[in-house]
């Protein structure tokens, strides 16, 4: 069994990098309260660093403890390099408070950057996939107003995994803002997304037409046919609603069936008594 020393709060410091950038007030308060109230029942993990001792595991419980007025914390000391540190760090914070998408982006790049580990190695270090590690790493490397919109969860991360395949910033402002204000789901910013990509393709030098074809867009970017009624509306009151396959043809069968009735064809046989 590991021995415990009671070392004073001065002679602990914090870690360099943080996993963890924002901790809700009311978690903090919890802690601090049972503090208080019972002390720190587990101890901290620490390692001797610079004649202080550097906090491995346990930096919330340090700064409770400060809040609580203690002068002194019970502690682990272990021997410990910065990646058996760093290791020890991931599956603290995975046990406790769960980070947020933006810290674990970040995490995931100090491992790259710091310790050398690749995404395999980090994917397999923290239970997820490959691509899981990818997609924090990409979103960490965007603009800050997506990153915030994320960190404050303004928007969902399977949201913000589309709009970081939007390469042009003010197209991606744009997208976001719909989301913001209009609370569009993954399905329905795909379809944006994907009507981006296809203008890129639309726009690009190998597709351009010859100078002698005069070419105009049927309608601004902004607006796309409705389905139904197939006047151009405002993507941004495009509604996407979810349908089993038997409902959707009946209700698209039901539209072609107005449709029809209101054809210029149609309306002329009509007034003639024809069939």
């Amino acid at each position: 069994m590991s021995k415990i020393t009671y070392i004073n709060l001065a002679d602990l410091m914090v870690p360099k990098f943080e996993a963890h950038k924002q901790i809700p007030d009311e978690y903090i308060a919890e802690i601090t309260k049972s503090i208080k109230t019972l002390g720190i029942i587990e101890p901290l993990i620490v390692r001797a660093k610079d004649k202080e001792f550097e906090i491995v595991a346990g930096c919330i419980r340090f700064r409770c403890a400060k809040i609580a007025g203690l002068k002194s914390a019970p502690c682990i000391i272990l021997s410990l390099d910065d990646n058996a540190a760093e290791v020890l760090k991931i599956h603290e914070n995975i046990k406790r408070v769960p980070l947020d998408h933006v810290d674990q982006g970040n995490t995931f790049v100090m491992l790259r950057d710091e310790l050398s580990r690749t995404e395999q190695d980090i994917a397999s270090l923290v239970g997820k996939s490959v691509a899981y590690v990818s997609q924090h790493i990409s979103l960490v490397s965007q603009d800050e107003e997506l990153i915030k919109a994320v960190r404050e969860k303004r928007i969902s991360f399977s949201q913000a995994r589309e709009l970081m395949q939007v390469t042009d910033k003010s197209e991606r402002r744009r997208l976001l803002h719909y989301c913001e204000k209009d609370g569009a789901t993954v399905e329905v910013l795909k379809e944006w997304v994907k009507d981006y990509k296809n203008s890129l393709i639309r726009n690009s030098p190998s597709s351009a037409v010859p100078e002698s074809i005069h070419y105009e867009h049927d309608r601004p970017q902004d607006f796309r046919l409705c389905q139904a009624c197939d006047n151009p509306t405002n993507i941004s009151e495009i509604r996407h609603i979810f349908l089993c396959k038997p409902c959707q043809t009946a209700i698209m069968n039901a539209i072609l069936e107005e449709k029809l009735k209101n054809t210029p064809n149609n309306t002329h046989r009509d007034a003639q008594g024809k069939p």
